[in-house]
């Protein structure tokens, strides 16, 4: 019995040391890590990739009381990572870049660009790392729609006899400056060569001053439909009564005086239809022009006041240029 005890605890032992050697041979085959590299000590066994993509920049800030000015709309990121994983992004692009100026007044400010929907596997790196925005007062304000188009592209014998939009009002909105030089909002229609049928479209909106330069401010509504009525010499004429003759446009200061600008105006004659009675006792029409504050060329659209008893006019507005002398 004696024998059999100790034999038996032979054994044991020497399974132990068994297993021991076993153990020891085996951690001596793995490949060690060290440092923040061990919770991904399979990742040198992946493919990785390198890759540049767009992320839409989102600007926080109060827009209550202010916009912003010189944002760009995106920003570049780079990434690094697992083939699969880049791959995904680009994909499925759910990365957005970030800047908070929530807090901030009005005046430019340089802030921080941050990343979100970034996968914690990926190395990201944005560029530019900073942006610089500026904070403007937020101002609005309603502005009447006006009917504009190129009048030189009415056929000859044809003209305009009138001019509608859906839309007569938009709301602009914008740093407070430009809403304050807008003047009117242009429904700008688009016109064929010789056009002598009327015209339906839906027109762009665009704010204008009153050089009818355009100016950039947000528009509450960015389009309107509009038709032009165009009627021929010879349909006016067929009216009772009703005939027609050529004018003179005559330059007119709105303020001030025009002896010191040089004024061209195409076109610088019309045609007006009515009654033989009324246009006898009709020799020009004026534009009055506003010159204020002009100090270099500028070329502006002006419309024409249609005179009493004139049933129509082969042009609704006129290409004014002035040029200080």
């Amino acid at each position: 019995m004696k024998k059999w005890s100790s034999s038996k605890a032979v054994n044991l032992m020497f399974s132990f040391l068994m297993a021991l050697l076993i153990a020891a041979y085996v951690l001596s085959t793995k490949p060690s890590y060290s440092g923040s590299n061990s919770g991904n000590q399979y990742s040198s066994l992946l493919p990785e990739k390198k890759a540049t993509i767009s992320a839409p920049l989102t600007v926080q800030f109060n827009s209550d009381d202010y916009v912003i000015v010189g944002a760009p709309s995106a920003v570049s990121v780079g990434l690094q990572g697992s083939s699969a994983l880049v791959t995904a992004a680009q994909g499925h692009n759910e990365i957005q870049a970030v800047a908070d100026l929530r807090g901030l007044g009005v005046g430019q400010h340089t802030v921080n660009v941050a990343l979100t929907g970034v996968s914690s596997s990926l190395t990201a790196t944005v560029n530019p790392q900073t942006v610089t925005v500026t904070l403007a007062e937020k101002d609005s304000a309603k502005k009447d729609v006006q009917v504009q188009y190129d009048s030189s592209k009415i056929a000859s014998g044809y003209q305009v006899s009138n001019a509608t939009a859906d839309v007569k009002s938009v709301t602009v909105t914008g740093p407070k400056d430009n809403v304050d030089a807008v003047d009117h909002v242009g429904a700008d229609v688009s016109l064929d060569k010789n056009t002598k049928s009327n015209v339906n479209q839906t027109a762009k909106l665009t704010a204008y001053d009153k050089n009818n330069e355009p100016v950039q401010v947000t528009l509450s509504q960015q389009t309107t439909k509009v038709s032009l009525t165009i009627t021929g010499s010879s349909s006016s004429s067929s009216s009772s009564g009703s005939t027609s003759k050529s004018v003179n446009l005559v330059a007119q200061a709105a303020s001030g005086s025009l002896d010191n600008y040089t004024i061209t105006m195409s076109p610088n004659t019309v045609t007006i239809y009515g009654s033989s009675d009324t246009l006898n006792s009709i020799s020009s029409i004026p534009v009055n022009i506003d010159v204020s504050n002009i100090t270099g060329k500028v070329t502006k659209t002006i419309g024409l006041t249609k005179p009493s008893g004139v049933d129509s006019l082969s042009d609704q507005s006129v290409q004014v240029t002035i040029s200080p002398k």
